[in-house]
């Protein structure tokens, strides 16, 4: 079996995914977006990759899109019309769009699960108005989101939210978010829409930035059944296949609530925390899925 791994910038944990495809006897192939080329004649367009054509792999895996949309947009074209399996099946619905929190938000709102109060504002003017509506303590959000956490960030009072507004609004667009008062959040990870394990980190009320990776946690043997249940519904609305998703329960009415969904995401902590081998249970769901061709 043979499996292409299409990556942007390299990542440990890549070496992690190989490392796990050579035990478990599959040909993972790691590829960069910048070595690919088409060609297209009349009806009809092939992908190659050093002069080999995509059409001898069995299943896509797109670790990270970032900004290589319109190559992922492209593979993607090609995988449906090859009939290749690909992960994660949001890129054959929406395209790498999706990945932006606005709209994973409204996806998650039509769909009934619990995400909290937003406003979406791409003008600095407009996000100081909306920011007017929320009580202190909120959350800023940049919408593209953020590595370990640092693209979100906790408005305190006001000369916080002055403070964070210098130098950053002109270059992003951002979310408003209400606070959901909680005594600390889930971080789970999902392989097939399906929760592997997950821990819990100590409430971080103080800290300007929100839902790390890092910081004081504990391992969780039991995952609280509404949790694992929320969590895997909300992979399944936005067709993320390998997700990490953090959700708190809301100290006002007891229910779990979806702070974020992560595509792509990374797993050094979670596997310290849980002694779960994450490259293990991902390489063995694309096994699965490519077995199905």
């Amino acid at each position: 079996m043979k499996i292409a791994l299409f990556y942007r910038v390299w990542f440990d944990s890549g070496e992690e995914l190989l490392k796990a495809g050579k035990k478990l006897g599959v040909e993972l192939v790691p590829i960069n977006y910048q070595d690919l080329i088409l060609r297209q004649k009349e009806n009809t367009f092939e992908i190659f990759w050093e002069d080999q054509p995509l059409s001898n792999f069995d299943l896509f895996y797109f670790r990270a899109v970032g900004s290589a949309t319109e190559w992922s947009n492209l593979l993607v074209l090609y995988a449906l019309a090859e009939k290749i399996p690909f992960v994660d099946e949001y890129l054959g619905v929406w395209g790498p769009g999706r990945r932006l929190k606005s709209i994973a938000g409204v996806i998650l709102g039509q769909n009934q699960i619990a995400y909290p109060q937003t406003s979406f504002a791409s003008d600095r003017d407009q996000l100081s108005k909306e920011a007017k509506r929320f009580a202190y303590p909120f959350v800023l959000k940049i919408s593209k989101g953020g590595r370990h956490g640092l693209g979100t960030l906790l408005v305190k009072d006001m000369q916080t939210y002055t403070r964070l507004c210098k130098g950053r609004i002109e270059r992003s667009s951002f979310l408003l978010q209400e606070y959901i008062p909680n005594d600390g959040d889930y971080r789970l990870f999902l392989t097939g829409y399906k929760v592997l394990g997950a821990f819990k980190r100590q409430k971080k009320e103080q800290k300007l930035i929100l839902n790390r990776s890092s910081g004081p946690s504990e391992s969780l043997k039991r995952v609280p059944s509404e949790v694992v249940k929320l969590a895997e519904k909300a992979a399944r609305v936005l067709k993320v296949e390998i997700a990490a998703i953090d959700m708190v329960i809301d100290q006002r009415t007891n229910k779990p609530t979806v702070i974020e969904v992560n595509e792509a995401p990374q797993w050094r902590v979670f596997t310290q925390r849980t002694g779960i081998d994450v490259a293990g249970e991902i390489v063995r769901y694309l096994i699965r899925k490519a077995s199905k061709k």
